[in-house]
């Protein structure tokens, strides 16, 4: 709809406003005056202090909302100094969208906050400028278009409970074009905020300029309305004409400006602009809240009691193993629900003090009188108050960090101290709502899930010709898995090796479909342990596991850089069973010692092995170049990736090879029965997808697919022809070969890959051509190779090329390595800055810890291969080991490097490189099977003055002879019938019972009672062995007689049964400890007294009620 182009008396037209007239001429006489002189403005009366909006004008009455949908644009100019007073008044206002002008950053900044998406867009060609929106995580929005040439703004879609609108966040300054006409205006549900900086009677200045003139046509062709009324308050103050203006502005179309209010707010961060905020009339969306597990308030002692009473009566033998394994997980997680108490996290609240409150209601106040009576005294008092504010903020920031860093404590828990240092370090994962785009159309929620499904379902399936299938099939018939001679394979799983998984598992795991927990399953009373080995040796024994177990719930998530809109930007997080995982790291035991101690995979692989590294990888491959140099030879290495190695694993060859590798019977049946039928349903916001079949691949996250992926490609290494050599770490794989001339070179790669592509077709592996590269190394320039094709595609050469996280040039100076090492260490060196001060901040060990964790392993990963670098090299890293030095102790720049190092003990870069040298060389040395172990024991006399891997750890074992081990033993898996199931003596000493408290309403009969009962359900009269002591000191209380009946010595020379229970012994030492009475040197603690009865003779096994 387009407006009338008449002009009125002072040359303006009239303009659509929101009490749907026109706006003709200069309004009646108001103060204080505008930036012009002209008609001034109505000045904002009735601000009570600490309130934080003022200026409200009503368009439309509003229907009464529990949470209305809030947004704000300011002109920030800087953001970076606002942080503190942007994040409350997010929190105040619960402010839902935030658009910001004017943030001065830059790419180098990180700015994020708390509980919001940050969609930056930073100005790059010239400084200042910039604009940021805010957008709070429980929001689906979407950002469609960028512009920063002339004017700066982002078109990002939203997404609520019942509608969907476009928002536009614009800033133009005054010597830009303002380029309206590039926005993608929408006919309906469309809103534009920012600073416009143009001129306008409509928004109460006294004259019409030509970029006001602008802004009045765009509205007019594209039907908007302006939010602006000429009776709100000015948004911006010169500090300098002491004069007030409206530059900020918002527009909308129709059916959005019948239910949206303005509010003009008070100063925020002594900006010069005010924040505006609009009220849209629909519902904001209410942050979910989903209750967790609270362990630390959990009572351990009645889940143990609780979880062998629910699960003593299931009976496992004779029934379907789907229903077994839903009896179990029911009454784990009833005993969990009555002794674990769950909880939601509280809201964050930023930090804002009472003090920063009343400083605020000063500036403000400061603020609002210059603008009423603009005088250069009244601005002098505005720009004090300014400055009593910010000084008194950054004191209370101060502060703030001051307790923060001084609370950290390494002793009590570590957790914290990494929390933080991620935070520092820019590492925080959490986001907003996905928001796909999907053929122009918008998908959230389940309709996202359920894209993602597709994806994922598509990515899981390959295309096997029915000739594979069928061949496949037949050598499975061929291969039968009988019943094997290796008891490995087929004997009863032990209860030490379930204890022995469930140390190995991780706290703080989220859960799978079934919802079961480690720490649950860690803290299993006796009986539920017995039971839970029941089940696991049930389905061992039929190779069958519930579908329950095979059941995964994935979630996306966002790669960095990729785009956010694109299903395929996500890479999935699959979790699983924790009760399967379990049982799946005791097969993965068995499975992994029957392939080492038969030496069954190939020496070239060193992924996810006993004793073998990355940088074992890393310094073979550079010795094998080096050794090229001294011989006048050189290397053409070929880089391959294998595309989504894990998620395309044909399940068929999968199963074949591991009857060729011998696996056969339980194990055999278990495993192909782990493999296949497996689905997942992915989650998006909460929400769930449909279930999908994953038809091949081995299981995301599970204990046993690394190994069954290396048995799935352990055999590509001897497809290579004579004289390729090659390395593997899981799917990471390096061929090369050493020849004279480039020619020879490459005929013999160009034979290698098309070996590789065959290989890869027959077992129906993807290799990403566009990822795989060739890397020439040699000393002379004269040396050309040539172009390797795969599969018909060739590959690209790199100069440099990065493997396994090491930079290799082609010449192996090392430099550019070294460079990026160094690069990365100094960006973590404003970790120790912020944590650092010289009389406040973390103590030396806690800066001690972050360096040697965060920082240091930059700085000497894979110095192994790279050690023999240039000095000059080298000492780039040395120099910023020293600068932390300083940071750690505070000293200053004049300060003796070794004075510091020995202050912290922290040895310098070259001692922990050479010692680095000896213990990889000595490691090779003890690995058999090695191909670096022939060569550490050949050494040849160097041509060339560079040096090697090999010569300099012979020279560092001549220089320390005396200290290093004359001989060596193999680091080999000890060939057995079976892997180690020694059941190991011990007990378990329990401090509390079910429903006994120390408060006044329970006296000692009652207590005593109350244990008794327990006692007599839970355990056989006949189980329990009395001792009667009689002390020869009268004058000993009942706890000491308790604790010198237990550390005499007739205590070893009787035969207890094996579920003895310790009920009051721990009890007993704590009021022991309180009366200040000391026990026996071995009797100071529950864990004492177990390592003691423990190491004795007698059969004591784990007292779990």
């Amino acid at each position: 709809m387009t407006q009338s182009t008449s002009t009125d008396g002072n040359g303006a037209r009239p303009l659509r406003t929101p009490q749907g007239g026109a706006a003709s001429g200069p309004m009646p006489q108001r103060d204080p005056a505008p930036t012009t002189g002209g008609p001034s403005r109505p000045s904002c009366h009735a601000r009570g202090r600490g309130r934080k909006v003022t200026g409200t004008t009503t368009t439309r009455k509003k229907p009464s909302q529990q949470r209305p949908f809030q947004v704000m644009h300011w002109n920030a100019e800087s953001i970076l100094n606002k942080k503190t007073e942007l994040e409350h008044i997010l929190h105040e206002k619960n402010i839902n969208i935030c658009c910001i002008q004017e943030t001065h950053l830059t790419p180098q900044k990180s700015f994020k906050v708390r509980g919001y998406q940050c969609l930056r867009s930073d100005r790059t060609d010239r400084s200042k400028g910039g604009i940021l929106t805010l957008i709070r995580n429980n929001i689906n929005a979407c950002l469609i278009e960028t512009h920063m040439e002339d004017s700066e703004y982002q078109v990002i879609r939203i997404q609520t409970k019942t509608s969907e609108f476009h928002l536009v966040n614009f800033y133009c300054p005054n010597d830009r074009h303002l380029a309206l006409d590039t926005i993608p205006a929408k006919a309906s549900n469309f809103i534009v905020v920012g600073d416009f900086n143009s001129h306008s009677q409509s928004w109460g200045y006294d004259h019409l300029d030509r970029r006001g003139e602008e802004v009045e046509n765009w509205q007019d062709d594209k039907g908007l309305i302006l939010l602006n009324s000429t009776f709100d308050c000015p948004t911006f103050y010169s500090r300098r004409w002491h004069t007030t203006s409206t530059p900020d502005l918002a527009f909308c179309t129709e059916e959005m400006h019948q239910l949206t209010s303005r509010e003009v707010g008070e100063q925020l961060g002594g900006s010069d602009h005010r924040p505006v905020f609009l009220t849209l009339g629909m519902e904001s969306c209410t942050e979910a809240s989903f209750p967790r597990w609270n362990y630390k308030r959990a009572d351990w002692f009645l889940f143990r009691h609780r979880t062998s009473e629910l699960t003593k009566d299931i009976r496992v033998e004779g029934r379907d193993i789907n229903m077994v394994a839903k009896d179990l997980n029911m009454s784990i997680l009833r005993a969990a629900r009555e002794s674990i108490p769950r909880g939601a996290r509280r809201d964050y609240k930023p930090y804002w003090s009472n003090e920063l409150q009343e400083l605020d209601d000063d500036l403000a106040d400061a603020r609002r009188e210059a603008e009423v009576n603009p005088s250069q005294n009244n601005n002098i008092r505005l720009q004090e108050a300014k400055a009593k504010f910010l000084k008194k903020k950054l004191q209370a920031k101060r502060r703030s960090w001051q307790e923060k860093t001084s609370s950290l404590n390494l002793e009590k828990d570590g957790r914290k101290l990494w929390r933080l240092t991620k935070q520092l370090n820019d590492e925080n994962t959490s986001r907003g709502k996905i928001t796909l785009e999907e053929n122009e159309k918008v998908l959230t929620g389940k309709h996202a899930a359920n894209q993602f499904a597709e994806s994922y379902a598509a990515e899981s399936n390959l295309h096997v010709s029915p000739g594979k299938q069928r061949e496949a099939r037949r050598e499975k018939r061929e291969r039968p898995a009988r019943q094997s001679t290796v008891d490995a394979m087929s004997q009863p799983l032990t209860l030490h090796e379930l204890h022995s998984a469930l140390k190995k598992s991780k706290a703080k795991k989220s859960p799978g479909p079934d919802g079961i927990t480690n720490e649950m399953l860690t803290h299993l009373g006796s009986a539920a342990e017995n039971k839970l080995l029941e089940v696991f040796n049930s389905s061992w024994q039929e190779g069958s596991l519930p579908q329950l177990w095979r059941e995964a719930i994935m979630i996306p998530i966002l790669k960095k850089g990729k785009d956010p809109k694109k299903a395929t930007s996500y890479r999935p997080i699959s979790l699983t069973s924790c009760v399967v995982k379990t049982l799946d790291r005791i097969v993965n035991e068995r499975l992994r010692w029957y392939l080492e101690s038969r030496n069954l995979l190939a020496p070239e692989q060193a992924g996810f092995r006993q004793f073998r590294s990355t940088e074992d990888q890393v310094t073979y491959l550079a010795q094998e170049v080096e050794d090229a140099f001294q011989e006048q030879k050189l290397v053409f290495v070929t880089w391959i990736d294998l595309q989504k190695a894990f998620d395309k694993v044909w399940k068929d060859g999968l199963l074949v090879k591991l009857l060729r590798k011998g696996v056969s019977s339980n194990m055999y049946q278990w495993i192909r029965s782990y493999l296949y039928n497996r689905r997942a349903r992915v989650n998006v916001d909460q929400t769930k997808s449909k279930k999908f079949l994953l038809r091949h691949g081995v299981p995301q996250g599970g204990v046993l697919s690394p190994t069954l992926f290396l048995l799935f490609i352990d055999d590509l290494v001897s497809e290579m022809p004579k004289g390729i050599k090659a390395a593997l770490y899981a799917d990471d794989l390096v061929i090369w070969c050493k020849e004279e001339h480039a020619s020879t070179a490459t005929y013999r790669m160009q034979q290698a890959a098309d070996r590789l592509n065959a290989w890869a077709e027959d077992w129906c592996v993807s290799i990403n051509k566009e990822k795989s590269s060739t890397t020439l190394f040699t000393l002379s320039p004269k040396q050309k190779a040539g172009t390797i094709r795969l599969g018909g595609t060739p590959l690209r050469e790199d100069e440099e090329a990065t493997y396994l996280g090491v930079t290799f040039d082609r010449r192996q100076t090392w430099k550019p390595h070294i460079a990026q090492a160094e690069t990365k260490a100094r960006r973590k060196l404003a970790i120790l800055r912020k944590l650092a001060g010289t009389t406040w901040g973390a103590n030396e060990k806690i800066l001690m810890t972050v360096y040697q964790g965060t920082i240091r392993p930059h700085l000497e990963y894979g110095s192994t291969a790279w050690s023999t670098s240039a000095k000059t090299n080298l000492q780039t890293l040395d120099r910023v080991q020293n600068q932390a030095l300083r940071l750690i102790t505070g000293a200053m720049k004049s300060t003796p490097i070794k004075e510091m190092e020995k202050l912290t003990t922290i040895q310098p870069l070259c001692q922990r490189r050479e010692a680095k040298t000896m213990v990889q060389a000595e490691k090779l040395k003890c690995l058999p099977d090695h191909p670096m172990k022939h060569r550490l024991s050949n050494l040849t006399k160097n041509r060339l003055k560079r040096s090697s891997f090999v010569h300099e750890s012979k020279r560092l074992s001549r220089q320390y002879r005396e200290v290093l081990p004359q001989n060596t033993l193999p680091l080999t898996q000890e060939e057995e019938e079976t892997p180690k199931a020694t059941e190991k003596p011990g007990i378990q000493i329990c401090t509390s019972v079910p429903h006994v408290t120390s408060g006044e309403d329970q006296n000692d009969t009652a207590r005593q009672a109350l244990t008794l009962a327990l006692i007599d359900e839970q355990y056989p009269k006949e189980a329990w062995i009395h001792v009667m002591y009689t002390p020869m000191d009268q004058q000993l209380t009942p706890c000491s007689m308790e604790v010198q009946a237990f550390s005499s010595s007739s205590l070893g020379d009787i035969q207890l049964h094996p579920a003895l229970p310790l009920a009051n012994t721990a009890q007993t030492i704590k009021q022991k400890q309180k009366l200040s009475c000391r026990p026996p040197p071995w009797f100071r603690t529950p864990q004492t007294l177990a390592t003691k009865l423990s190491s004795s003779r007698t059969p004591f096994q784990s007292f779990r009620p």
